[in-house]
């Protein structure tokens, strides 16, 4: 909730932040049913930020074979610059390859400049791909690399 609570600082101003109930259950959903696996960052014994993936699907919902996607990469803001997202992207990168997939993508909002620079940074590319009216409520726009 953290994570998407950040997106105030640039978000529009109509733009409400998802229930944490309805985030919860659709995570522990997805958790159960379409291969998710998650990754936690500690700092001090405090969960400081997470990771999360799962095989990429087509528009019928079947697995794309080869393919993994982000789901979520979130810091808690007072862990930003110590290297911890860096350490958990590579952790999932690493784990994308060890699961046998050797592309992924992700979907970031427009907005989200700084989510955008890191993903650069680490390969990704804006694939030109947006999706206007997303489940967040906001404009989202695609980012893919290889493995």
């Amino acid at each position: 909730m953290e994570g998407f609570a950040s997106y105030r600082t640039w978000a529009p101003a109509y733009w409400e932040l998802p229930a944490r109930t309805e985030m919860l259950l659709g995570m522990m959903q997805r958790f159960t049913s379409d291969g998710s696996w998650c990754f936690v960052g500690f700092a001090e014994s405090v969960p400081a930020g997470h990771v999360t993936a799962r095989p990429e699907l087509d528009e019928h919902h079947a697995p794309l074979p080869g393919m993994a996607r982000i789901t979520h990469l979130f810091v808690r803001r007072e862990h930003w610059g110590s290297g911890l997202a860096d350490t958990l992207h590579d952790k999932m990168v690493d784990s994308m390859r060890e699961r046998g997939f050797n592309s992924a993508v992700l979907w970031t909002p427009v907005g989200a400049q700084r989510a955008q620079s890191f993903y650069a940074r680490h390969g990704w590319h804006s694939t030109g791909e947006l999706e206007p009216e997303s489940d967040l409520g906001l404009e989202l726009m695609e980012f893919a690399r290889e493995l």
